[in-house]
């Protein structure tokens, strides 16, 4: 791919008129092209465009949705090599974390087409009342407004992908320097059989564009910083528009003294420092317990200096590449700084390296960081980890009961009683158990749901689609209508009616006793004992 390959995707999006930005090779900084950004009134034209394309999508039906997910997942397997070094030098990733981001969106594509047929299936069954059935649709909303992350310019359409599965079309506001790989793979998406106006890609350096046509969208979502989702949120309260949010996030590690210590080193130093800690699921505090802290820490300082290594992203042995942008090289510096003035240990790293390039920093490692660092309990995207001991679990659930962001928490532990401890007492969306973020990306079935102001939206699963869908129930009366004809107390209608709701509440309550587990010894003997008096 040279810079005329880049120049031509640029040509996609000549329509609009704000001013040209810079697309560069992040590993260097070299310009590879300039595309024209968004108007205010470019994104009302957008919008107006977009009507007929949904309609035909709609009409395809969800068979011939998932036929075209089919043919992409396709497209993709042939252009593997294009698309990783594409996300390479649009993100600035090695080489191992490109490929992760290759296999993350076709996974998802090709669960996609599974869950498409799926949702074709009606649900439906009988009433309560005499000869009745019932059936639920799911049906598009409309036109859904969608701002993505530009840490991940190819991957981002997974979320993408979710709203198109469910009949919608997508006006998505995205970065300049995402907007190349969205274009890609529009294309792509074009010639597996998708209505060419039903994914707008509309590059913007500000939210003004897409906050102005809320009012004309039937659904706004937001994946990125909490300050842009809280801004895109007021916007869609004062037009009456539904909000869906992936917002600023914290993930935890914790690592108990019976763990297994090489898997719990290797599972943290990979959460901590894949693409360069700039990802959803990166971990950014690792709790580990008291009376292993000083071990765990020199092994995992011992791992990351041997095993995460910076370099020309085009070197295989490269296994962590750049920061996006030299902004968040000094953000993250700053960061390291005042926690080492305020009494942070610094085990590793905690500088940049500007001979590689103005965005690579040394992945670093800070220990026993002081709540007043400014670090310390937030989402930082950069390559560290922040490692705090804990003599027991309840310190950990206190801290994830009043953070804001809890999203991902990595358990390393042998003990079940342990196990079942934390999953009772935590306020984590997701809890991965002696794994990091493979094992539960890998889950494509399994939803992972925000919380608090991580942000309500779904990823993964059916309900990653039906969150972009609304229900449709349809009931039918078969032969007589349960309404008499005279009006009158304890007629034959009414009381076949209300016999057979009688016995459909029965019979689905010696269901449930039927399915209840057995009462222990201890519950045995209470309720044995007779009631005080």
């Amino acid at each position: 791919m040279d810079d005329t390959f880049y120049a031509t995707l640029a040509e996609f999006l000549s329509w609009m008129h704000g001013p040209r930005k810079d697309v560069v090779d992040v590993e260097s900084g070299r310009l590879l092209t300039r595309v024209a950004t968004a108007t205010e009134d470019d994104a009302k034209d957008a919008l107006l465009s977009m009507q007929a394309a949904q309609i035909v999508w709609q009409d395809l039906g969800s068979l011939g949705r998932a036929q075209v997910m089919a043919r992409f997942s396709q497209a993709l397997w042939k252009f593997q090599d294009e698309i990783v070094a594409m996300s390479q030098m649009l993100s600035g990733k090695s080489r191992i974390d490109a490929n992760e981001e290759f296999l993350d969106l076709l996974s998802t594509t090709r669960t996609s087409k599974y869950l498409s047929q799926k949702l074709g299936k009606n649900r439906r069954g009988r009433g309560a009342s005499p000869f009745s059935k019932w059936r639920l649709r799911y049906r598009p909303f409309g036109v859904i407004g969608m701002f993505t992350s530009p840490d991940w310019p190819l991957s981002s359409l997974n979320d993408v992908m979710q709203a198109l599965v469910a009949g919608n079309a997508v006006v998505n506001f995205v970065t300049p320097q995402a907007s190349l790989g969205a274009v890609l793979l529009h294309a792509m998406l074009v010639d597996a059989g998708m209505p060419f106006g039903l994914w707008k890609i509309i590059p913007a350096t500000t939210s003004g564009p897409g906050r102005s046509i809320i009012p004309g969208l039937d659904m706004v979502v937001v994946l990125g910083s909490q300050q842009l989702g809280r801004r895109v949120e007021r916007s869609a309260q004062d037009a009456g528009v539904p909000f869906k949010g992936f917002l600023q996030v914290l993930n935890t590690g914790v690592v108990c003294e019976d763990a297994k210590f090489d898997h719990a080193v290797r599972g943290i130093a990979r959460a901590g420092f894949q693409c360069s800690g700039q990802t959803v699921n990166s971990v950014e505090v690792a709790f580990i317990q008291d009376t292993i802290f000083d071990d765990f820490k020199m092994a995992l300082k011992d791992f990351v200096e041997d095993q995460i290594t910076i370099g020309p992203l085009s070197d295989f042995s490269t296994t962590m590449g750049t920061m996006l942008n030299p902004k968040r090289v000094r953000v993250l510096h700053d960061y390291v700084k005042d926690a080492v003035a305020l009494g942070a240990e610094l085990v590793t790293g905690g500088e940049p390296r500007p001979s590689l390039g103005e965005s690579f920093f040394e992945p670093t490692i800070l220990a026993k960081v002081p709540r007043s660092a400014k670090v310390f309990g937030r989402e930082f995207h950069g390559p560290m980890v922040c490692l705090l001991p804990f003599h027991d679990l309840s310190e950990i659930t206190r801290f994830l009961g009043v953070s804001r962001h809890p999203y991902c928490t990595y358990l390393f532990t042998r003990s079940r009683e342990t196990m079942r401890e934390f999953l009772e007492a935590s306020s984590t969306s997701a809890v991965s158990i002696n794994d990091s973020y493979m094992t539960l990306y890998s889950a494509w079935q399994a939803p992972i749901q925000g919380i608090k102001d991580t942000g309500n939206g779904i990823r993964h699963g059916m309900e990653s689609i039906t969150q972009y869908a609304r229900i449709q129930s349809t009931t039918r009366q078969w032969g007589r209508i349960w309404v008499p004809d005279v009006i009158e107390p304890n007629n034959i209608v009414e009381r076949v009616t209300f016999f057979s709701a009688k016995m459909a509440v029965r019979t689905s309550m010696f269901s449930s006793f039927s399915l209840s587990p057995p009462l222990d010894a201890s519950h045995a003997k209470l309720a044995a004992e007779p009631e005080p008096k």
